[in-house]
């Protein structure tokens, strides 16, 4: 009991000195594949050799910066990851292949465990083995460069496994919106894994490390949200795809650059530096300075998207500009061409990657309207020609005396217009004759009335007559009706 116990405290030592000696984070941080192999000397041990082999050898080395020790590890069947080798001696491993030796004892602040140390329980199965090249730099992530193979273990013995190499993984990531998104809104990621049954999940990144989300893959595909972005600018993004069972399926990366762009608008000026209004009317030759927003920006360490000017679709001159690191296109001078044809005329800006256009439209030449005016006056003429005829011939059609009752009236009525004789039809103020015209007909109403009236008059004397005649027969007879005295009383 004593001699396990003092074996026990004398292997802490052995352990910190170990794990001290390189610096391996174990926080789940992804692991890329080498596309290599690692060959083990011997194939084949007990499991209760320590060190359970006496060499390595790993046929694509170990990529700078991690070349300053190795971590050989055996993933147990609860999915953790047991140490069985932390090796320096012989580092920097920079040759190709990295050709490793391990002498019987362990060197000071080097770790050998046997396969029964490392697992403490083991049972017979497939258990993965890792071989991780490192650094001993702690701001550099070690989880990075990974070689990978399986031991096969029958009670005390363990041989290497010749397994199918793992399955080799792509991933693709797209955006939507596709290309570029205005600012202050929210970009939906995409993660399309292949093949799609292979299991695990899509790390999102923003700048090369910064983590956006993770995000499980289901059936191939996998999403997430890059956050909105307040300023014009082009976001370096990642995806990668880290799977479940690494003996199954490699890890893969992607990355891509998107545009956040502003919102696109247009503001021109006039050449004494005020703002014009919206589809203004201007001159031949007239002098603009142009601003423009929304194109892309410009990528760290080169510049921003060349612009096309248009005008009604034609190149303009000048053709192009430059837009500044924002994305703008400031001030851009431009003069109208002196030989504008009249009408209505559109000035656009279109980037010539992201096809962002942004419109200026304007008019040249006289107001439109005026063929419409003199349009009007000519139907005023017709209709009062038409009122006039039509008051002269019903004065005629009164007979004699009628009709001269009826072109005195008709005369009142068109002078009492806008100045038209009616009858007439005269051609003196365009539009307004139509109501000159209008009135003439107030002269066929006056004809039409003295025609009726001198008929009645006439009746009206008759009936008088022989009303008078009768009164002085009843009177002369005494048969009138009196009352009080009367003469003969």
């Amino acid at each position: 009991m004593k001699r396990r116990m003092r074996a026990a405290l004398l292997s802490v030592p052995a352990l910190i000195l170990g794990t001290g000696a390189l610096v391996f984070t174990t926080s789940g941080t992804a692991r890329a594949e080498i596309d290599g192999t690692v060959t083990l000397t011997p194939a084949s041990g007990t499991v209760t050799d320590k060190p359970f082999v006496t060499g390595l050898s790993l046929s694509a080395g170990c990529p700078a910066p991690y070349q300053d020790g190795l971590r050989v590890s055996l993933v147990a069947t609860d999915g953790t990851s047991k140490i069985l080798l932390l090796v320096r001696d012989g580092a920097p491993y920079t040759s190709v292949p990295a050709e490793v030796a391990l002498p019987a004892t362990a060197p000071s602040g080097e770790l050998y465990n046997s396969i029964t140390t490392a697992l403490r329980t083991v049972a017979d199965g497939t258990y993965p083995l890792t071989v991780e090249c490192g650094t001993t730099t702690p701001a550099t992530d070690q989880a990075l460069r990974t070689y990978t193979t399986s031991l096969e273990i029958t009670g005390q013995n363990w041989a290497i496994k010749q397994a199918a190499p793992a399955t080799q993984t792509s991933v693709t990531l797209t955006t939507d919106p596709v290309g570029h998104a205005v600012v202050n809104n929210t970009v939906t990621l995409t993660a399309k894994v292949q093949p799609a049954d292979a299991a695990g999940k899509v790390r999102f990144l923003r700048d090369g490390t910064s983590q956006i989300a993770e995000a499980t893959v289901t059936n191939g595909t996998a999403t997430a949200q890059l956050p909105a972005v307040a300023n014009p600018l082009v976001v370096p993004l990642g995806a990668t795809f880290v799977p479940d069972d690494s003996t199954k399926y490699t890890q893969s990366s992607t990355t891509a650059s998107y545009s956040i762009v502003d919102e696109p608008s247009l503001t021109a000026l006039d050449d004494t530096g005020n703002a014009l209004s919206d589809t203004p009317n201007l001159a031949g030759g007239q002098k603009l300075s142009l601003t423009a927003a929304g194109f892309l920006p410009a990528v760290s360490g080169s510049t921003s998207e060349t612009v096309d000017l248009t005008l009604d679709g034609a190149a303009a001159t000048p053709s192009t500009a430059t837009a500044d690191s924002a994305g703008a296109v400031d001030n851009l001078a431009y003069t109208l061409p002196g030989s504008i044809a009249d009408g209505s005329h559109k000035l656009t800006l279109t980037g010539h990657t992201s096809h962002i256009a942004v419109d200026f439209p304007f008019t040249t030449g006289a107001a439109a309207g005026s063929t419409d005016g003199t349009t009007s006056g000519d139907t005023g003429d017709d209709s009062g020609a038409t009122a006039g005829d039509t008051a002269g011939d019903s004065g005629t059609t009164a007979g004699d005396t009628a009709g001269d009752s009826g072109t005195t009236s008709g005369d009142t009525g068109t002078t009492g217009t806008t100045g038209t004789t009616g009858s007439a039809g005269e051609d003196v103020s365009g539009g307004s004759t139509g109501t000159g015209g209008s009135s003439g007909g107030g002269g066929s109403l006056a004809a039409t009335g003295a025609g009726g009236v001198l008929p009645l008059t006439g009746l009206a004397l008759v009936l008088a007559a022989g009303g008078g005649y009768a009164v002085h027969r009843v009177r002369r007879d005494g048969k009138l009706l009196s009352f009080g005295p009367h003469p003969k009383d």
